[in-house]
Parts: structure tokens; sequence; C-alpha cells
């Protein structure tokens, strides 16, 4: 009976130091997205630089704190199982360490603004960059990481009535007869459609997955590259992507995939005023970065 007694209590103890450190958990939430918001504010103010590094340091030390907890909870933990039981021990995985401060300042740098700031602008003015400028634009994002630099990627620009045969070609796949004098408006969305086409080559060191993955990169480029320049732009693709009619009209090769088609315009003004006041948070970084 006292020995039933004595796990009781030990229950309810190690239930209390979990309610403990969800408490915490959910505050540093909270927190985190306090300096968010105040990021943000400071940042439309104008206020950048060694601000937004304090508030990192700031940051760095409250979770510096909440991993020691964790860490001391963590070892009574296991002592006291180690205690009951003659098993051999394996070493927890250890994730990422951010207790050092990031010198990286998102809110300062030109390019990483940019990055983090990116949206689709899904209805575009009609005003398009020219030829000229497109061109130059595909020269800015030839960096994209290239595997033996094959290249395996190409754009074609839809302007004017090329849309409407983009259209005809949409129907064709779906099975849609219209009206006399009726066209398919989704390609007139925009006045400039940019068709995105993976083209892979055959080479004995680098397979085709990885070639579609480069030109994916090439058009995500694309996109930043024409929102630095001022221009949205919205990647848009579908179920009819890659049939025969639609496939038929950008003269694809067998081995070529369609990837979509960029809508680009001029940013409305009502986009611009809510870009400034837009909320949306970027997703939790840490979902996506881990160790071995």
């Amino acid at each position: 009976m006292g020995e039933l007694m004595g796990s009781h209590k030990k229950d309810k103890c190690k239930k209390s130091k979990h309610k403990a450190r969800k408490r915490s958990q959910d505050a540093g939430g909270d927190a985190c997205e306090v300096t968010k918001d105040r990021v943000r504010a400071h940042f439309l103010d104008g206020n950048t630089g060694p601000w937004a590094k304090d508030l990192a340091a700031q940051d760095a030390q409250t979770a510096r704190s909440a991993q020691s907890e964790h860490s001391a909870d963590h070892a009574e933990d296991a002592a006291a199982s180690a205690k009951g039981s003659t098993a051999t021990i394996t070493p927890t995985r250890r994730g990422p360490d951010y207790s050092v401060p990031s010198s990286i300042d998102i809110v300062a740098d030109p390019v990483l603004h940019a990055l983090s700031t990116r949206r689709s602008i899904s209805k575009v003015d009609p005003e398009t960059p020219n030829d000229s400028d497109l061109l130059e634009i595909i020269r800015s994002i030839s960096s994209v990481a290239d595997h033996k630099s094959l290249r395996p990627w190409r754009f074609l620009i839809i302007r004017g009535d090329d849309r409407l045969r983009l259209g005809d070609a949409l129907d064709e796949a779906a099975g849609v007869v219209r009206k006399p004098g009726e066209t398919n408006t989704k390609p007139l969305r925009a006045e400039l459609l940019l068709a995105l086409v993976s083209s892979p080559a055959k080479h004995d060191k680098v397979p085709e997955w990885e070639q579609h993955a480069t030109a994916a990169g090439a058009g995500h480029l694309l996109e930043l590259a024409l929102w630095q320049a001022g221009w949205g732009v919205m990647w848009r693709s579908g179920t009819l992507t890659n049939t025969e009619p639609v496939r038929r009209l950008h003269r694809l090769a067998d081995h070529e995939l369609l990837m979509g088609w960029f809508y680009i315009g001029a940013v409305p003004e009502r986009y611009r005023q809510r870009l400034t006041t837009s909320t949306r948070p970027l997703p939790t970084p840490e979902q996506f970065l881990d160790t071995l």
C-alpha cells in the first residue's frame, strides 16, 4: 500500500512539472508573437539595424532560460527512470543550438527583406515589363543552383491573342465547348504570362528529378526578381497543365514538363496599402530545421 501511495505521488509530481513546462512554453510563444509585432512596428517606422539585433539577443536569452529549465527537468526524470531500471540508456538526439544570437538582420538587409516580404498578387494591373526587361530578369536568375550547369529550363512569353490560344487549349483539354463569341477568360487575368518549361538533359550524374528541381528554383528566383523590381506576379498551374492540347500549344518535347505560368503585371495601389498593414505572419522556421 505504501509503494502504491509513493507511486501516486510521483505521478502527481510529474504531471505538475509537465503543466508548469506547458505554461512556460505558452508564455514563450506569446512573448515571441509580441516581439514579432514590435519588430514589424519599428520597421514600418523606419527603425532597423542594431535595434532588431537587440531584440534577437533578448529572445535568445529567454530561449536559453527555458532550455536550461527543460534540461534540468529532463535530467531529473532520467535519473529517476535509471534508478528503477537496468536497461541500457541510448544517447538523446540533440536538436539545433539557438543559444547564440543571430547576426542576420532580415529587416535591414534588402535581399532578405525582399525574400521575407514577397507576396503572390492574384490580380495585377495592366502595365507589364517589356521584353528587354524580361531578358535582364532572366539574366539575373541564371545563377540558380544547377548541377553541371545544364540549364534545364526555359520560358515562353505569352501576350495578346496568344492568351486566347492558351484558353482554347485549356478548353480542349477539359472538353469544354463554348458558345460563339465566348472565350476562356482565365489566361486574360494578366497582360503578360511567362510559361516555365523544365527541359532536362540526359546526364549520368544528374538525374531528371534534380533537373526539374533546378527549373523550379529558376521559377522561384523569377518571382523574387520580379517582386524586387516592383512587379506583381502569381505562379499558377493546375490539373490541365500537362495535358496533350496544352503541351502541343507550348511545343513541348516528350521529355519536357510544363511547370505552370507566371501572371505578371503592376501591383495595384490597394495591394500596396494592404501590404503596409498586413499582419500575416511567416511560418515558424523551427519546423524546417533539424539535426541528424
